[in-house]
């Protein structure tokens, strides 16, 4: 990846976030993001670190993310430098914050994976509502709550950054899904999931690859997505033609409420 690269999928993870924000506020190592109409929604309300951190610890972030994210339950920072996250993950762990690498894969191949995937047809946000509130049912911590919140979001999504949704159906349902984002000759695939009665069918597959063609025929000449370093869709995205190329770090704690139900989902006697 070119550093050309690297700033527009940068200032496109940017523009994503901010433009559907309700508030975009600076602070003194970058910006913070605020979505008060889904305030329980994490990747829609948390704090960005553009800048050097410094001598800066951990603890002293973590400090001033509490002030900075006082009006929601959980908290979030995103650092932008893959050096600056990678001394500060082990102190954000030892503080109870989930760590996440996050690697930006560009599309720079022919795909290796040729089988006869399913019919993929674009819809619009209405059309994927109940396959994104299964999608957060079956995470362990969600809420029918936060499950409803989560779809709402795309509607505003598509309103608001003109987000487009492609999904393939297998045996009349609704099997997969995933997001496109576009914005000055790039496109991001985001959000891809496949409903678990349907996995292992392609149809995760076909939905990124649609995607991705239809991207470049809107006139992207960068098609990229994220994925997290350790877990396995990465390695399904590079037999696509997906490329990993720098990245990002972000750090999560849930709310109380979200840690207390996994909690009580994983001491439970089904």
């Amino acid at each position: 990846m070119t550093a050309t690269e690297r700033e527009r999928i940068q200032a496109m993870m940017r523009w994503v976030a901010e433009a559907s924000a309700t508030r975009v506020e600076p602070w003194r190592l970058g910006t913070a993001i605020y979505t008060e109409d889904f305030p329980g929604r994490y990747d829609s309300n948390f704090v960005r670190v553009e800048r050097s951190v410094g001598s800066t610890t951990p603890a002293e972030l973590a400090a001033e993310v509490d002030d900075l994210l006082a009006g929601v339950r959980h908290r979030e920072l995103y650092v932008e430098d893959l050096g600056e996250g990678a001394r500060l993950a082990a102190g954000f762990r030892d503080l109870g914050f989930a760590v996440d690498r996050l690697v930006s894969m560009v599309q720079s191949a022919t795909p290796t994976d040729n089988r006869v995937l399913p019919t993929v047809e674009e819809v619009d946000a209405t059309a994927v509502r109940q396959a994104v509130m299964a999608t957060h049912l079956a995470i362990a911590g969600s809420s029918r709550e936060d499950a409803e919140m989560l779809a709402d979001f795309r509607l505003v999504s598509e309103q608001r950054t003109g987000t487009r949704f492609f999904a393939a159906r297998l045996d009349g349902e609704l099997a997969a899904y995933c997001e496109l984002y576009l914005h000055e000759g790039a496109a991001q695939i985001e959000d891809v999931n496949t409903l678990v009665a349907h996995r292992n069918r392609g149809a995760g597959r076909a939905v990124v690859l649609a995607a991705a063609v239809a991207g470049r025929a809107a006139g992207a000449d960068l098609v990229w997505l994220l994925a997290d370093e350790d877990d396995w869709p990465r390695h399904l995205y590079a037999k696509l033609g997906f490329e990993a190329l720098g990245g990002c770090w972000q750090f999560t704690k849930m709310a109380p409420e979200h840690q207390a139900q996994m909690q009580s989902e994983s001491t439970s006697v089904p």
